[in-house]
This record gives C-alpha cells, sequence and structure tokens, in this order.
C-alpha cells in the first residue's frame, strides 16, 4: 500500500511539472501577443500587462526549476519520467528567456513612439504574426503530446529566419532613406532580431517535447545563432 501511495505521489509530481510549464506557457504566449499588438499603435504605456505578468512568469520558472530538482534528487527517475523532468526544466528556461523578449520589445516600441519618428513595421507585424503562431502550435503540441507538430514546427525555423532576413534587409533601407530616424529604426532592429531569436526558443521546445515524449534528438541545442 505504501509503494502504490509512493507511485501515485511521483506520478501527481510529474504532472503538476507538466502543467506548470502549460501555464507558463500561455502567460507568455499573452505576453508575446500584448507586445505583437503594440506595433503600429501608439504604445506610450503599452506594456503594463506585460511587465504585470512578469512576476507570475518568474515564479513559475522557479517552482519548475525547484520541483524538478526535488523529484530528481529523491526519486532518481529513468526512462520517460527522467525525459519528462529534464523536457520541462528546459522548456521553462526557454519559456522564460521569452518573456524577457515580450518585455524587451515591448520596450523599444515605447521608446520608439517617444522618439516621435515612425516606423514601418509592415513586415515585422508579419514576421511577429508567424513567431507568435509558432507558439501557440508548440503549446497545443504540448497539450496534445504531438511530435509530429513539434517536427514540424522545428522544420518551420527556417521560414521564420527567411522572414527575419527580408524584414532586417526592409529596415536598414528604410533607415538609410531616412537617416534622420536611425534611432528609432536601430530599436526596430532590436525588436526583429528578438522575434527571430522567440522563433529559436519556440524550436528548442520542439525538440525537447520530441525528446520528451519519443526519446529522440533531432538536433544539439547549443546549435543556437547566439545570444539569449
Amino acid at each position: 500500500m505504501m509503494k502504490e501511495h509512493t507511485v501515485r505521489a511521483f506520478d501527481e509530481a510529474l504532472r503538476t511539472v507538466a502543467a506548470d510549464v502549460l501555464q507558463m506557457g500561455q502567460l507568455v504566449r499573452g505576453q508575446l501577443a500584448a507586445a505583437v499588438d503594440l506595433l503600429g499603435d501608439a504604445p506610450i504605456g503599452g506594456g503594463a500587462a506585460i511587465e504585470a505578468t512578469e512576476e507570475r512568469v518568474d515564479d513559475l520558472d522557479r517552482k519548475i526549476s525547484d520541483e524538478v530538482q526535488r523529484i530528481l534528487a529523491l526519486r532518481q527517475p529513468l526512462g520517460v519520467d527522467l525525459r519528462t523532468l529534464v523536457s520541462c526544466d528546459r522548456m521553462a528556461t526557454d519559456l522564460e528567456r521569452t518573456a524577457d523578449h515580450a518585455k524587451s520589445i515591448a520596450r523599444r516600441i515605447t521608446m520608439i513612439a517617444g522618439q516621435g519618428s515612425p516606423v514601418d513595421f509592415t513586415r515585422t507585424r508579419d514576421l511577429a504574426e508567424r513567431v507568435l503562431a509558432q507558439l501557440d502550435g508548440i503549446l497545443a503540441a504540448i497539450t496534445e503530446g504531438d511530435i509530429s507538430a513539434a517536427k514540424a514546427i522545428w522544420h518551420a525555423d527556417s521560414e521564420i529566419d527567411a522572414r527575419y532576413d527580408e524584414t532586417f534587409n526592409a529596415l536598414v533601407e528604410e533607415m538609410c532613406r531616412e537617416p534622420r530616424a536611425a534611432a528609432s529604426y536601430s530599436h526596430a532592429l532590436f525588436i526583429a532580431k528578438s522575434l527571430e531569436r522567440v522563433g529559436d526558443h519556440v524550436t528548442n521546445i520542439a525538440e525537447d517535447l520530441v525528446y520528451w515524449v519519443a526519446g529522440e534528438r533531432l538536433s544539439k541545442r547549443g546549435a543556437e545563432k547566439g545570444g539569449a
């Protein structure tokens, strides 16, 4: 009876960690969506919702990390249980970094608005919507344990990279045409880079989901293109 109780407690702990990752994912998704909504608007003070959610995201990140370490120390799990813990911990890290990028995007949009030099965000919005769709897709894949969807998202990272390159080049061309707005366009370039980095974090999460469910490695995680 004691063994059965112990197994139930362990299973419940694993479910809680996974549920916390999904909750964190939804919070981060809301932050990124709020940042994307600011593109092209008058966003003074518009990042308040993102800032307000930050503490909840950070709390969940710490909770997941602490619980994973506790379970590893007490249970020494193997197989799929170990993969669950490792993957959830790494997913939480990527989600926390995505939240940081959402906050950075909102702050830079506010800076652009304060400088009074409008920026053409047409391509940036297209990139942002694509990245947001990727994040939605991976959160749905986690919910369903859908590794086929995760692999499709992983392969689609090249599309994000291509759209980022187009956005970057367009912004540089606009900066050259409007040198007085160089400061605003510099912020816009950082915004585009943050969106590209979010795409990388979503790709990492896709890799971790495939490892979690199937024990399969899609690539070396350290192959990111640099930065947070």
